[in-house]
């Protein structure tokens, strides 16, 4: 302690630890008292609260070490050249501080949106989980949306049954799709539509002991039991959804599907899109699409669209189950996918009960086939003709967005995640992807609205 006058100044037992942009280091702080020994000035004060042992870490050094750093590259080559940039290879921050400085700030980053989005919910009359209270009136303003004019609709639907008429179609399929593909309220505007697409992605959970014996077990076993085993470990699920209109788009992640339809709904209300034409482009996952349908229940303008690239993978692999052969299975495959190309569901489902059983192997692949497209019906239009209208036809900005913030950085590599780990990376991706990483260093926030163009 040192005198001041009639007071004095007291240097504090522990020093201050700041993890920095130019290096980790740390520095003394006092407190000055008075001849009375009342404290009149607080050191620490000036600074933000640290807990313990924990080093402060800067906006700069979350900016380097967590966005362009972990987010991106694994712990340990990010710990490498952030120590090494900084001339601190030795006494440098730790690979366990930079993991759980990332878990902590992305983490805090999905608490700030669910608070966000719980504040917009209560502004327009919706409760926390998105349902529409009895004095909202928002429901009851939604405008009938645009759809493309019949004139257009015509002229594309000529092409597509000329089209179909040179490959060979019967005539009652043609008239069959002449007939569905011709209403004037099936075809939205793309420019007064919002694309919501939604998607599951999974990486390996990690397990809370790693036994040694049992890893040497499974490296010993035939391959086709290893890949058994393998599909069988618990994964970790993001979901992530991709907003989309024109060409502006957001994208939202969470822990489940709920969740990130509750976000989906903040950002609808936020940015007044509720009164447009909605269209929510996802695979053929049943519980998914089930959640989908319930959440939106109330909004008479939500539709469904099942993904082209999915309804091939999915005859692809339950033909590929059911055929005896490769060339029997491609046969096959080339008459169903050209039926559902054009929206014909129900001769695709004649077709498929009519397969000889000397080409079928294993008919229950065939039964998955026939309820798939009895489930999805609703779902799956006539793609030639949206493909005719420059409408789209996949999820495949989700698909995008999947790899970009999730699948790139958590998946392959042999990395396994914990829950809170793999949510945390996710949602500071998602920052990046958003151009918010910046703001919310800065702001400790964000706005959840249309993603700003990078400069």
């Amino acid at each position: 302690m040192r005198l001041l006058g009639a007071g004095s100044i007291q240097e504090h037992a522990s020093r201050y630890k700041v993890d920095g942009e130019i290096g980790r280091f740390t520095f003394l702080t006092y407190d000055v008292k008075r001849e009375d020994q009342k404290t009149h000035f607080v050191g620490l004060d000036m600074f933000p609260v640290r807990t313990g042992q924990q080093w402060y870490q800067t906006s700069g050094f979350k900016e380097t070490g967590l966005i362009a750093g972990a987010a991106q590259r694994s712990y340990r080559q990010t710990t490498h050249v952030l120590n090494r940039t900084r001339y601190q290879e030795v006494g440098g921050t730790p690979l366990n501080t930079l993991r759980d400085g990332a878990e902590a700030e992305g983490l805090k980053v999905l608490d700030f949106m669910d608070k966000k989005t719980k504040g917009i919910l209560k502004e327009h009359n919706f409760d926390p989980q998105g349902v529409p209270e009895a004095h909202c009136d928002i429901t009851q303003q939604i405008a009938k949306p645009v759809y493309i004019e019949q004139q257009t609709i015509q002229t594309a639907l000529t092409d597509v049954l000329e089209t179909m008429s040179r490959k060979g179609f019967a005539a009652t399929d043609i008239e069959q799709v002449e007939k569905a593909a011709s209403s004037s309220e099936i075809y939205e505007q793309s420019e007064q539509c919002v694309y919501v697409h939604i998607d599951d992605v999974g990486v390996k959970e990690q397990k809370e002991h790693r036994d040694k014996k049992e890893v040497t077990e499974i490296k010993e076993l035939p391959d086709d039991e290893k890949e058994a085993i393998k599909d069988k470990r618990p994964t970790v699920q993001n979901t992530v959804a991709r907003v989309e209109q024109n060409d502006k788009g957001f994208t939202l992640t969470g822990s489940s599907v709920i969740e990130v339809l509750v976000f989906v709904l903040a950002f609808l209300l936020n940015n007044n899109l509720l009164g447009f034409n909605i269209k929510v482009c996802t695979d053929g996952q049943r519980s998914l699409q089930d959640a989908i349908l319930s959440f939106f229940s109330w909004h008479p303008h939500v539709t469904m669209l099942l993904d082209w690239f999915h309804v091939v993978k999915k005859f692809k692999e339950d033909l590929s189950l059911a055929c005896k052969g490769r060339e029997i299975r491609n046969h096959h495959l080339k008459q169903l996918l050209r039926l559902v190309w054009f929206g014909l569901t129900d001769s695709a489902r004649a077709y498929l009960e009519a397969i000889p059983a000397t080409d079928i192997k294993n008919a229950k692949a065939i039964t998955r086939l026939i309820g798939y497209l009895e489930r999805n019906r609703k779902s799956m239009p006539c793609y030639a003709m949206r493909a005719k209208l420059n409408l789209p036809n996949s999820s495949n900005p989700v698909e995008r967005s999947n790899n970009l913030v999730t699948a790139k950085r958590q998946k392959h590599h042999g990395m396994s995640w914990s829950e809170n780990g793999s949510y945390a990376l996710t949602s500071l991706n998602a920052l990046i992807v958003n151009n918010a990483a910046k703001k919310w260093l800065q702001n400790r926030s964000f706005d959840l609205t249309w993603a700003a163009k990078a400069a």
